[in-house]
């Protein structure tokens, strides 16, 4: 059967057709023809069928609306028909006319259970009431097309919770296959979303940074510094950057840049924030030791400078006559050049620590038997002899200026003697001490220079030790105790 249509354009397909078309079961009479015509005289399009069979292949079809009698319901086919409206999509629900006949009180229970069974179904008692049928099926029509229109939004609905669910996938395959930290927060600042890359630096449970927790993971000294510019990114929208101490998972802190950027709808309103955390730590620390580098740089030749100038003033001093001291200059000279020779060649892999500590006292040796110099031949790693011999060098540089080497006569003594001894649990020590004699009154120094901090702190640093400068009244002396191993680790 084909839909009678009434309206002035056809429609794309027949299925297109059947959703704005009415199926009319009505075997007995004229019942069919004249609803059909009815219907078509109000450019309502209509097509008949002659059985339940055929009413369930349009309901499986999408039809807009059914028109049936009441006797056509008790045909063959009722299984059919039901199944065909169990099979209905969740959002269908096919609106049915029902032709009855008589009132519900002269209608049996059976014939009554079948006219509940079809759900949505509305009861036009007979004989045809043109006007009353045909505001019915309009009714029934506009019910069904808010049915499609329900269901392509609910389409829509679907299709963004999937676009939305595959961004979100994409998203966070992104964001945990690199190697920083990204967060994310709400356009008050309220921090919601950290990747794999945060917990896995922190080691902190998922979701206890959320909110304002972040801010604990910061050093105590750096907290309210990065609280201060994140505030003010979020008060004025600009990008926000920041180098700030977080805690590892180690529970050390490490240096990291922060960073972060708003995401603004077409308003210019701010709709969230998007940040990453880079570890720096190593470029921080390599900085740090550059710095440090040039400091001891700028230090070492003002040193330099001032003990060439004390070794010229005694050698001219001690010497007879200028042929004398000039021999004499240029030796020592010549030492210094080559204990700083030595000092350079960082890629020594292994040397012997008497080789050492004889070629950084080699140019400061400006008279005979100051030096007394006693400990076995150990070997010794290129890193610790690099900083062994400087210390040595600062220690005989403040000799010379302040301490023992200081004086015009040869009464300054010094003393370097190491050794290995064995500690209560078994393993073994290293010794090292510096002491001087027959100098002038020792007092301690107000403040600890560069290179006091240098030999106390980075010399102990290298051993894995321990080391202490002493300011006794009879003379200067330093100690240096660490384990063994810590001579070539």
């Amino acid at each position: 059967m084909t839909p009678q249509m009434a309206s002035s354009s056809e429609p794309e397909t027949p299925d297109d057709a059947l959703l704005v078309s009415v199926g009319i079961l009505a075997p007995r009479g004229r019942d069919a023809a004249v609803a059909g015509q009815l219907l078509d005289q109000h450019d309502i399009a209509s097509t008949s069928v002659a059985s339940l069979g055929e009413l369930a292949g349009l309901i499986g079809r999408q039809i807009g609306a059914i028109l049936v009698t009441e006797e056509a319901l008790a045909g063959v086919g009722v299984d059919t028909l039901q199944e065909a409206l169990a099979a209905q999509p969740p959002w269908s629900d096919v609106p049915f006319i029902v032709l009855a006949n008589g009132t519900s009180s002269s209608r049996s229970n059976h014939a009554a259970a079948r006219i509940d069974q079809l759900s949505n179904a509305v009861l036009l008692s007979r004989p045809l009431h043109a006007e009353e049928l045909v505001r019915s099926v309009r009714s029934a029509l506009k019910a069904r097309r808010r049915q499609h229109e329900a269901r392509k939004h609910l389409e829509q609905l679907e299709l963004r919770e999937r676009q939305l669910f595959e961004s979100e996938a994409k998203f966070h395959a992104i964001a945990n296959s690199v190697d920083q930290m990204i967060w994310s927060t709400l356009p008050d600042g309220f921090h919601d979303y950290y990747n794999d890359r945060w917990y896995e630096f922190t080691g902190v449970p998922e979701g206890s940074t959320d909110g304002e927790g972040w801010n604990g993971m910061f050093h105590p000294d750096d907290q309210e510094k990065a609280w201060a510019r994140w505030r003010h990114s979020l008060e004025t929208g600009e990008h926000y950057e920041i180098e700030y101490r977080l805690r590892h998972r180690t529970g050390q802190y490490r240096w990291v840049l922060g960073r972060a950027q708003p995401v603004r709808d077409e308003a210019g309103r701010i709709t969230r924030w998007y940040g990453t955390c880079t570890d720096i730590h190593e470029i921080k620390v390599a900085e740090e030791q550059r710095q440090l580098m040039l400091g001891e740089m700028n230090h070492r030749v003002k040193n330099t400078l001032a003990m060439v100038n004390v070794m010229v003033s005694q050698t001219l001093r001690q010497s007879e006559n200028l042929k004398d001291a000039q021999v004499a200059i240029q030796s020592r000279i010549g030492m210094m050049a080559q204990a700083h020779d030595r000092l350079i060649k960082a890629a020594w892999a292994q040397t012997r620590i008497l080789e050492v500590i004889e070629a950084a006292l080699a140019p400061h040796r400006t008279g005979e038997g100051r030096f007394a110099i006693e400990g076995p031949d150990v070997p010794i790693g290129s890193k610790q002899a690099l900083a062994l011999t400087m210390a040595l060098h600062e220690l005989s540089t403040n000799a010379t200026k302040y301490g023992a080497l200081s004086g015009d006569g040869d009464d300054g003594k010094i003393a370097v003697q190491w050794k290995v001894a064995q500690a209560s649990d078994g393993a073994e020590v290293f010794h090292l001490s510096w002491t001087e004699s027959g100098g002038p009154l020792v007092t301690p120094p107000s403040r600890k220079g560069f290179g006091s901090r240098m030999i106390e702190q980075a010399l102990a640093g290298y051993f894995n030790g321990s080391a202490e400068l002493n300011y006794a009244p009879e003379g200067l002396s330093f100690m240096l105790q660490a384990p063994l191993a810590g001579l070539t680790i």
